[in-house]
């Protein structure tokens, strides 16, 4: 039960690590990586481009932070079975952390965002 914990955790790590690379590199907005469902008016306003990027960088990389201390948590007593509340907490722990990480994509479907 804890590999997979740990495991699912790592995952996780890894996908907010990608998205907050992808802001750093500033192609969030582009087609092949979050694009798609964006406004043109974002993607040509450098302004918006630019907020829509450090955006991506800020709140990926608070969600994959946030993300390292289930982890540590985890590894520090492995072999120790979690009780059902300990499981829960996780699971609305990693809930929050998941909103976090998915702001930027709310953020960009706001009204003040389309055309």
């Amino acid at each position: 039960m804890n590999t997979a914990l740990a495991l699912a955790l790592m995952v996780g790590l890894g996908a907010f690590a990608y998205g907050a690379a992808v802001g750093f590199r500033g192609k969030a907005l582009h087609v092949d990586y979050y694009g798609r469902d964006v406004s043109d008016r974002v993607k040509t306003t450098p302004q918006l481009r630019e907020e829509a990027n450090r955006s991506f960088k800020i709140w990926c990389v608070v969600a994959a932070m946030l993300l390292l201390a289930p982890l540590i948590w985890l590894f520090a007593d492995f072999q120790r079975e979690r009780t059902t509340w300990e499981l829960l907490g996780l699971a609305a722990y990693v809930f929050i952390v998941v909103i976090v990480g998915s702001y930027p994509f709310a953020k960009m479907s706001a009204p003040q965002w389309r055309d």
